[in-house]
């Protein structure tokens, strides 16, 4: 079995790392069941450890120790959810469990792309839950700022409110209820703007949910990922609402079943509350996971978006052709 040229220290490790988290493999030495294997902190070139190579094969150890790494990149999208012209968080979806965060979602957004954001996530919670369009001055002026892509979902259940927000400067649109309840209309959209139409599947105990998650379908979840698998769609976002700021985690057999279900990209959301979370999330890269949307962790500062950038996104610390590995 050929080891990887890349680690990363579970938090069970890290009192034995002096905290650096990102390792390369420099090589292995003994026999038997004394190999052992050194590895070197990227960021922290001086320091080395000796592990045992049991402990980097095991895939039970993997998780309490050591997790091997593919050079897959996640792409992290820092989510901005409005209400009322707001930059605001709901705890499991719950309008009665409102955080707010900022009054200037435009200074926000442009945060996040000052440090090194690639994509822009914007919930419309006013539109998910009455349809309304409160916020579209805001989202025009966060697309005019911007210079990266931007995506927005909430609210989107005509063609008409889909055409009119893609004119907005937005690179995609976002379709939840309207996905279950009007599927071809996703599918004529999606043959219409090709790479711009994704879809929202939002799950509550494996169940779609719709109308800002107000209303709770019979439909598996999985079922409906399975029906967009060669509609052309861009993307899946799946949500779990169980999870979905919390910072408890994301759930990682529900985005498992989700990928497995769809030949569609699958972007997942809910539940990110620390670095180690989005590690997690690389496991499930190579079954079609390719991006995380992130908020609340942000907005508190338990994930630092440019070290989550560093762990995960593209060019990230552990890949074996990356700057640090090769310098």
């Amino acid at each position: 079995m050929r080891l990887a040229k890349a680690y990363t220290a579970q938090p069970a490790a890290l009192a034995t790392t002096r905290g650096y988290r990102h390792f390369a493999l420099l090589g292995e030495q003994g026999q038997g069941a004394e190999r052992v294997v050194e590895l070197q902190a990227l960021l922290e070139r001086g320091f080395r450890l000796v592990v045992p190579l049991r402990q980097l094969r095991n895939r039970q150890l993997w998780q309490p120790g050591w997790q091997q790494l593919r050079p897959t990149a996640m792409q992290i999208i820092p989510a901005i959810d409005l209400l009322d012209g707001h930059c605001v968080r709901l705890h499991q979806g719950d309008y009665d469990q409102v955080t707010r965060f900022s009054d200037d979602p435009v200074a926000q957004a442009l945060s996040w792309q000052q440090q090194g954001a690639r994509r822009l996530h914007l919930v419309d919670l006013d539109g998910a839950r009455s349809g309304q369009p409160i916020n579209d001055a805001a989202v025009k002026a966060i697309t005019a700022a911007l210079e990266i892509p931007v995506q927005l979902g909430g609210g989107v259940r005509s063609a008409e409110r889909a055409e009119e927000l893609l004119t907005f400067g937005l690179d995609r649109v976002i379709l939840g209820t309207v996905a279950l309840e009007q599927p071809e209309l996703v599918d004529a959209l999606a043959a219409r703007y090709p790479g711009r139409i994704v879809v929202g599947i939002d799950a509550k105990n494996g169940k779609v949910a719709t109308r800002g998650w107000i209303e709770e379908s019979s439909t598996e979840a999985t079922s409906l990922a399975q029906r967009f698998s060669t509609s052309g769609i861009a993307a899946i976002i799946s949500t779990d609402i169980a999870t979905d700021g919390t910072l408890a985690g994301p759930n990682l057999e529900a985005l498992r079943a989700m990928a497995e279900a769809s030949a569609v990209p699958v972007i997942a959301s809910g539940g990110i509350g620390t670095l180690e979370h989005l590690l997690s999330l690389l496991a499930l890269a190579p079954l079609g996971v390719e991006g995380v949307i992130v908020g609340r962790a942000l907005y508190d500062g338990r994930v630092d978006l440019a070290e989550a950038l560093q762990a995960i996104d593209e060019g990230r610390l552990q890949d074996p052709t990356s700057a640090s590995m090769l310098a």
